[in-house]
C-alpha cells in the first residue's frame, strides 16, 4: 500500500511540475540578446593593407603626392581627393578602357579613356564625357600643345550644385582620354586641368 502511495505521489509531482508556468523572456533579456547578436555580427577589424608603390614611367616623373598612377598612365589630381574606379565592379576599368571619378564637396572630376581606333583627333571624346541636358560648353575650344600632347579644352556650365567647370580631351599612344571637372569657377577648373596635365604621363 505504501509503495502504491509513493508511486502515486511521484507521478503527481511529475504532472504538477509539467503544468508549472514557464518563465517569460523579459524585455531586458531580449534587448541584451539583440545587442549581443549585433556585436557578434559586426565585422572584425582587418589588418591595414601594405603600401603598394605605383609605377612611374619616366625618370623625371614628379613625386607621387597628388598623383594617380595606374593603367599605365599617371595624372595629377587636386588635394584631398582621390580617384576611384567609377565602373561597375563586374566590369572594372582596364588598360584599354575605363572610368575614374573623384569628389569633394566643392569639386567633382571624371576621367575616361578608350581605344582611339587610329584617329589623332580626340574631339569625339568631348561628346562622350559630357552629359546631354546637364553640361553645356562655353566659349571657344582651346587647343594647346602640352609636351608632345595636343589637348582640347573648353569651359562648361552644368546644372549641378557646382555650376562651373571644364572639359578636355587628348590622345596618348593607342588611347583617347577625356576629362571633366565641376568647380566653383571656370578659372579654378582651368588651373586644376593645367596642373593635372603637367603631371600626365602614359606608356605610348
Amino acid at each position: 500500500m505504501i509503495k502504491k502511495i509513493t508511486i502515486l505521489f511521484i507521478v503527481l509531482l511529475v504532472l504538477l511540475s509539467g503544468c508549472r508556468p514557464k518563465t517569460s523572456f523579459s524585455e531586458d533579456n531580449a534587448i541584451s540578446a539583440a545587442v549581443a547578436s549585433t556585436l557578434a555580427a559586426l565585422p572584425q577589424p582587418t589588418a591595414q593593407p601594405t603600401h603598394t608603390p605605383y609605377p612611374t614611367f619616366t625618370p623625371d616623373a614628379p613625386a607621387l603626392e597628388g598623383l594617380f598612377c595606374e593603367y599605365e598612365f599617371c595624372i595629377g589630381h587636386p588635394p584631398k581627393t582621390a580617384f576611384f574606379d567609377a565602373r561597375d565592379a563586374k566590369d572594372p576599368s582596364v588598360y584599354s578602357e575605363g572610368m575614374l571619378a573623384s569628389y569633394r564637396p566643392d569639386l567633382f572630376s571624371l576621367l575616361i579613356w578608350q581605344p582611339n581606333n587610329g584617329t589623332d583627333d580626340p574631339q569625339f571624346m568631348l561628346a562622350i564625357v559630357m552629359e546631354e541636358g546637364l553640361d553645356t560648353r562655353r566659349g571657344n575650344l582651346d587647343v594647346n600643345l602640352l609636351g608632345d600632347l595636343t589637348t582640347f579644352y573648353s569651359p562648361i556650365t552644368n546644372t549641378t550644385s557646382i555650376p562651373s567647370g571644364g572639359v578636355a580631351a587628348w590622345i596618348c599612344g593607342d588611347r583617347a582620354f577625356a576629362w571633366k571637372i565641376y568647380a566653383p569657377t571656370e578659372e579654378i577648373a582651368q588651373l586644376i586641368f593645367d596642373e593635372s596635365m603637367s603631371k600626365f604621363r602614359c606608356n605610348a
